[in-house]
């Protein structure tokens, strides 16, 4: 699952980065997994330039499909340290993070297993800021124990370049009836050094969202991220303590 969602991640991108022919046959064969093949594109387009960092990053991604992690490894490496383009960047990170790599760019460089959220209060909601995704986007969430899934708005998976194209769907119970909802992943989410990775979520824009009353919240935070956790909410004194099971 762990190399389907990498791959993923890079087809979201693969417009914006496929600007040379030869690019763009190495990404469609990449697609139809003629991984070999592919290979031999990037590899090439590399000798031709070794500064092209968007190769080296597609290769990387071709190798972890290919099973080649020790390469890989070292092109994720070579891209964010070379690489003067941040969504590049971004990825190779993510890359990284998914193989079990550390990047040396967290800002929580220790591990973390407890944490006192940065929340507020609205009316009976709990709000945690700081909530950051795919280690790019800075956002918040309603912190919702008694959802099943975590849930994104449409604007919030377009920011994060997540696709609902052929995902799976939920049947959702909304206030005006039953909806059927993308089912997604988000690559990952951290609040305060506590990571997790993979995280499934549904796509689906709330009242708040629609009504343009949003304040810039992304979702509601539930249960598949939360449950990697013990929570403990402190209504009286403005706390949520999250802490590793």
């Amino acid at each position: 699952m762990r190399i389907f969602i990498l791959s993923f991640v890079v087809f979201l991108f693969a417009s914006s980065f496929a600007s040379g022919k030869s690019l763009q046959e190495g990404l469609a064969l990449y697609r139809v997994g003629h991984y070999s093949k592919a290979e031999t594109v990037f590899r090439e387009i590399i000798t031709k330039d070794p500064r092209d960092y968007t190769a080296q990053y597609m290769l990387a991604v071709t190798l972890v499909n290919m099973q080649n992690y020790n390469e890989a490894k070292q092109l994720y490496r070579n891209v964010m340290n070379n690489s003067h383009n941040d969504r590049l960047i971004s990825l190779s990170s993510t890359g990284l993070r998914n193989l079990g790599e550390s990047t040396g760019t967290n800002k929580y460089p220790k591990e973390v297993n407890k944490a006192i959220l940065n929340v507020n209060m609205a009316g009976g909601s709990i709000i945690v800021n700081d909530v950051l995704l795919n280690d790019t986007y800075k956002t918040k969430f309603v912190l919702d124990t008694g959802a099943s899934y975590t849930t994104i708005s449409r604007n919030i998976a377009a920011r994060l370049n997540i696709s609902t194209q052929n995902a799976k769907t939920m049947k959702i119970m909304t206030g005006s009836g039953y909806i059927n909802a993308p089912l997604v992943r988000i690559p990952s989410i951290e609040v305060n050094g506590l990571y997790v990775k993979n995280v499934e979520a549904i796509v689906m824009d709330l009242p708040v969202h629609t009504s343009g009353t949003d304040m810039g919240l992304a979702g509601l935070l539930g249960l598949s991220f939360l449950e990697k956790f013990k929570v403990t909410v402190d209504r009286a004194n403005y706390k949520v303590i999250l802490e590793k099971n």
